[in-house]
Formats: structure tokens, C-alpha cells, sequence
């Protein structure tokens, strides 16, 4: 049975009509994520609307080998996944519809000019898309990835998996496709028939839920649109210099730095729409100008959502309170957003032994970056800063940490005794540390994660590895509340 949970009820799930149409013959192997058709300097360089990409290292760490150490086994796995990739949402459909209708009447009252313009295309271009919703690729997207997680970890998908996710429209059918995907099911499929997960929280402020919150009082109070935000600054830097550029091919057209920022992000969105296919829009842009659009989403998600935000860490520290309950098998730390109606119920929260070994959560890519900043990793020793340029070799880079389909995977390992992790710098003779017991390593989007904290000590950094309990110490601040009280108050 499906539960949809708030603090006080659980009944069955009762979902609106949703289209029964199917989605589009894949491009490509099912056992990789799709990918679009574009240039890395672009496809990587979309902020959150990038499609996720494999990961080979996170700012200036050496990559981290894959490989388990020696005699080590994966025993749980916990996953947070963002939904596959969508329709813009209503206020930036709204701005993009906007810029693209400048440049159609601008190039109707100079057909000569935009003929001879690389926007000549978009005369005959239709902005046809719609908002909101998961397009195919981001349904593509969702059923690899469910699919993916069932033959990498064959040994544990047996017992099936328990999965979460949000009500909101696009994450639940993104948890549906996974879930479809997962149990090795054939694709395409009628959207209306994918089976559901096991527990469905409601989005909204009158619900305590960890994978939307939005019930931090004061975050939800703080204005949405503020022009002096480090990314708006940034804006205004590095996309004026684009608008001149374009509105110099066509007499009359008179873009500005947010239309310019708009038809970036329209690269992405139109790309995704297309299954993939390289959008018109994406090659009107400059190399350095891609380099420089990933940079505004950085600031964006970094100060908006992560770790340059006063209340991320407090609104992220509820699913890791899951996540520690879930490592350790002990009940949940009941603190800021969590729901105490539904994690001390074991129908809606299992826990270890009596539970899955892989756990699947669906969330938006807002959330997770709260949830990274409340975990403490890939953490820029310094704030980015709002006038640029983008510092070298920085940890925040919002494509390879919330790009669509996104997928941080929290692996529990079981070692024996007189495991000897290796270190790959000779002057540390070659062993760095001998362990015994449970890890934790971290996974995401398909690269090791670096967990440079304290209490890990070297092999964090070196090998991505750290002792189970010294990884429930480091993440004290979410264990002792999350200063929810404090940042989270209106008074």
C-alpha cells in the first residue's frame, strides 16, 4: 500500500488523473544516462539544467578510484535523487517567452539583418513548451537511473528497495520511473500505470517534511527577487556584454542581461524538450560566455540554497538525522523538519534490520542543496564571490551537484579486520590507516566524494572512507537540532 503522510493522518494516496501517453523509443543503451548532444563547455556549463554527467573530480582533489577497498563490501545504500529534467517553471517560461518575443519582432522589422545573423533561426523558431512538468528525457532520465542502481548493487536490489518522494507533480513521477526502472520493467510504458513509492509526504508549509521544506518560517519570509543578490550581481556583469553582442545583429532589438541569461537557460530546457538534440539556441552563445552562465548558477544555488544561505543547513539537517537513523539503525533525532508521525512509524520508516538495504529519496535540487551544505561537503574553503571570476578549481559547481537527475548515493560498507586502506602517495609509505568495521563513502553522480572533515580524518580526503561513528560525529550540528529554533524563527 502507498501512504501519503502529514503530521497527523496517513491514508491512502489519491492521485489526480495523470496522461497516459508514453513516452519516446530511448536514444541510446538503457544502462546509460542520456545525455544531450552538445559540446562539454555547454552541456556541462547549464547549471541546474544540465543533464547529469559522470563526475571525475570535485575542484582541485585528486580523483578518487571507485574501487572498494580490498575485503570490503557495500551493505546499505541510501540514495537522494533529484527529478529528471522538465518544463520551465511558470516565472521562467514567462521571461523567456519574453526575450525570445523581442527578437521575433525586432527580426520582423529587419528581416534583411536577422537573415544574415546567427538568429536567423529564430523567426521560424515556435516556443512551444510548456511548464512545469517532466519532458521525456527527464523520464529517461529517472528510469536509468532506477535501472542503474538495480545491476550496480544486484546484491541488495533482491530485497527491493524502499522509496520516498515529495507530492509535487514532477519528483513523484520521477520516483514512479525509477521505481520502474529499478525492478528491470520495459520501457516506454504508460505513464498512468507506473506503480507508485512507498510513501508520499505533501509539500507545503503546514507539513513537517525533509525532502521539500517548507516550513522554516523565516526562510519562506525572505523576499525571492533581491537585485542585489551575489548572483544578480554577477549578472549584470557577465551577461550585458552578451545582450549589446546580440542586440548589435539586429537594428531595434533590445535585449537585456536577464533576456540574455533567459536564452541560456532556453538552451537547456529546449535541448531536454528535443530528447536530447541540440537546441538552435545553444550555438549563439560564446565558449567563454557557457563558462560564465555556469558561474551565475553556482552563486545562485550556492548563496540561495547552500552554504552562502543563513538557513540551508538548518533546513537540510532533518534528512540527515534520516540518513544517521538509517546508517546506524537507530530511531530518528526528531529535529527542525522532520516528521515524528511518520519516522517513528515503521510502516513509513524502516530501519535496519528490519528494512531494504537501499533506500531511494526524490527531492528538487533546491533541497538537496540544502541537504549538502547540513552534510558539510564540497564546502569552498572561502564564499564565491558575487563580482568574479570564477575562482579556480572551486567545489560549488551546480552542474555536477544539482544538474537534473542529480544522484548522491550514501554508501554503508562492511569491512573486516586488518583491512589496510592504501594511500597513493608514496611519502606515506604506502598505507594510510588500518580499519575495522562500518564506513561511510559518498558517491555522486558516479564521482567519489572527498569527505575532508575532521573527524574522518586522511582517508576521507585520500579515499572518499570514513569510520561510521566518526561520521555520526561529524555531523553533530544536524544531531543537536540544526539550530532550527534559532535561524528558522520569525522573532
Amino acid at each position: 500500500m502507498v501512504i501519503i503522510a502529514s503530521a497527523l493522518l496517513l491514508r491512502v494516496l489519491w492521485l489526480a488523473p495523470i496522461s497516459a501517453s508514453t513516452s519516446p523509443e530511448p536514444r541510446g543503451s538503457l544502462s546509460q544516462m542520456p545525455q544531450y548532444d552538445l559540446p562539454t563547455y555547454i552541456s556541462q556549463s547549464i547549471g541546474p539544467y544540465s543533464a547529469r554527467y559522470s563526475v571525475h573530480s570535485f575542484g582541485g582533489y585528486n580523483h578518487i578510484a571507485s574501487d572498494l577497498p580490498q575485503g570490503c563490501d557495500v551493505v546499505q545504500v541510501n540514495i537522494l535523487q533529484r527529478h529528471g529534467a522538465r518544463y520551465p517553471t511558470s516565472d521562467s517560461w514567462s521571461s523567456i517567452a519574453s526575450a525570445v518575443e523581442k527578437i521575433k519582432e525586432a527580426s520582423s522589422l529587419n528581416p534583411q539583418a536577422a537573415a544574415n545573423s546567427p538568429l536567423a533561426f529564430v523567426s521560424k523558431y515556435n516556443f512551444t513548451l510548456g511548464t512545469d512538468s517532466l519532458v521525456d528525457f527527464g523520464r529517461l532520465q529517472a528510469y536509468t537511473s532506477g535501472k542503474y542502481i538495480s545491476d550496480h548493487y544486484q546484491h541488495l536490489s533482491l530485497n527491493g528497495t524502499f522509496m520516498r518522494s515529495t507530492s509535487k507533480d514532477r519528483v513523484l513521477e520521477s520516483a514512479r520511473w525509477f521505481k520502474h526502472g529499478f525492478e528491470g520493467r520495459p520501457f516506454p510504458f504508460p505513464i498512468g500505470d507506473l506503480e507508485l513509492p512507498d510513501v508520499v509526504i505533501p509539500t507545503g508549509s503546514s507539513n513537517n517534511n525533509t525532502l521539500s521544506v517548507d516550513n522554516c518560517a523565516a526562510a519562506e519570509a525572505a523576499p525571492e527577487d533581491d537585485p542585489d543578490a551575489p548572483n544578480m550581481q554577477w549578472l549584470n556583469i557577465y551577461a550585458t556584454p552578451i545582450a549589446k553582442r546580440l542586440n548589435a545583429f539586429i537594428p531595434g532589438l533590445k535585449l537585456t542581461a536577464t533576456d540574455a541569461n533567459a536564452l541560456m537557460s532556453l538552451c537547456g530546457f529546449d535541448t531536454a524538450f528535443q530528447n536530447g538534440k541540440a537546441s538552435s539556441w545553444c550555438g549563439i552563445f560564446k565558449k567563454a560566455e557557457w563558462a560564465d552562465n555556469e558561474y551565475y548558477w553556482d552563486l545562485e544555488k550556492y548563496y540561495g540554497s547552500s552554504y552562502g544561505s543563513p538557513y540551508a543547513k538548518a533546513q537540510g539537517s532533518g534528512w540527515v538525522n534520516e540518513l544517521i537513523a538509517r546508517l546506524t539503525g537507530k530511531p530518528v533525532r526528531v529535529t527542525g523538519a522532520v516528521n515524528a508521525t511518520l519516522d517513528s512509524d515503521s510502516k513509513t520508516f524502516p530501519l535496519p534490520p528490519n528494512s531494504p538495504s537501499i533506500f531511494a529519496d526524490f527531492s528538487s535540487d533546491n533541497n538537496i542543496a540544502h541537504m549538502i551544505a547540513a552534510l558539510g561537503i564540497l564546502n569552498d574553503p572561502q564564499p564565491l564571490p558575487a563580482h568574479g571570476p570564477s575562482p579556480k578549481n572551486h567545489l560549488f559547481v551546480a552542474s555536477k551537484l544539482v544538474p537534473f537527475s542529480t544522484s548522491l548515493v550514501v554508501e554503508k560498507l562492511a569491512c573486516p579486520q586488518q583491512v589496510h586502506f592504501q594511500s597513493d602517495d608514496p611519502a606515506e609509505g604506502g598505507t594510510r590507516s588500518k580499519g575495522r568495521g562500518e564506513y561511510v563513502r559518498m558517491i555522486l553522480n558516479e564521482g567519489v566524494v572527498p569527505l575532508d572533515l575532521m573527524e574522518c580524518g586522511r582517508i576521507g580526503v585520500k579515499l572518499g572512507l570514513c569510520r561510521l561513528e566518526d561520521f555520526v560525529r561529524s555531523q553533530s550540528f544536524s544531531q543537536n537540532g540544526g539550530d532550527w529554533d534559532h535561524v528558522c524563527s520569525l522573532s
